[in-house]
C-alpha cells in the first residue's frame, strides 16, 4: 500500500506537524504563527508537487493549505456571531441595565451566573463562543490528523474512508481532554 507512488517527502510532515500546533492555538496563540507557516509551506510544497509530477503530495500540501483557510473562516465567522449577539445585547438599554447590575453587585458567583443566564440573548452569545470554539478546535485538528492517518494508509487524505471518523474522535478527545486536564 505504501509504495513509492504514496510516500510522501519530509516537506509535508512538517508542514502536518505545523498543523498539529497550529490546532492548539486558541490555548497558546503563539501557535497561530505556525498556520501561517504551514500555509506558506503548503503553497510551496503543492508548486513543487506539480513541477516533479508528485500527486500524493501535492494533494497533501493541498489539504494543508485548506486546512489552514478553513480554521480561519471558522474563526472569522465565530467571531462575527459573537460580536453580533453581543452587539444585539448591547443595543437593548433592558439588557445594558441588567448587566450593569451584575457587574457591579457583590453577589455570589453563581447567583451572577443565574441571573446572566435569564438575560435575553445570554444563551445565544455563549452558544455562539462554545460552538464556534469547540468547532474551531477540534475540526482543523480533525484534519491534521486525518492528513497523518492517510500518510500511514498511504492515502490520500480526502480519500481516507471510514478511518476519517477515527479523526474526528481522536480530534475530540484531545480537545475535550486538555481543558479538563488543565482544569
Amino acid at each position: 500500500m505504501n509504495d513509492s507512488s504514496t510516500r510522501v517527502g519530509g516537506m509535508i510532515w512538517a508542514g502536518y506537524v505545523l498543523l498539529l500546533l497550529f490546532s492548539f492555538s486558541l490555548y497558546w496563540s503563539l501557535l497561530f504563527w505556525a498556520g501561517l507557516a504551514a500555509l506558506a509551506l503548503g503553497y510551496y510544497q503543492r508548486r513543487q508537487a506539480r513541477k516533479q509530477g508528485l500527486e500524493v503530495d501535492c494533494a497533501h500540501a493541498q489539504w494543508q493549505v485548506n486546512t489552514v483557510w478553513l480554521a480561519l473562516i471558522l474563526a472569522v465567522v465565530g467571531l462575527g456571531g459573537i460580536v453580533g449577539v453581543a452587539g444585539w445585547m448591547g443595543n437593548d438599554p433592558t439588557i445594558m441595565a441588567k448587566l450593569d447590575e451584575l457587574s457591579a453587585g457583590d453577589q455570589p458567583p453563581l447567583e451572577i451566573l443565574r441571573q446572566f443566564w435569564a438575560i435575553p440573548g445570554s444563551k445565544a452569545l455563549v452558544a455562539f463562543m462554545c460552538g464556534s470554539t469547540l468547532l474551531y478546535l477540534v475540526w482543523t485538528l480533525k484534519r491534521t490528523l486525518q492528513g497523518f492517518l492517510s500518510i500511514w494508509q498511504g492515502l490520500v487524505p480526502a480519500t481516507l474512508g471510514p478511518v476519517r471518523w477515527l479523526a474526528l474522535l481522536l480530534a475530540v478527545l484531545i480537545q475535550v481532554g486538555i481543558p479538563l486536564v488543565l482544569l
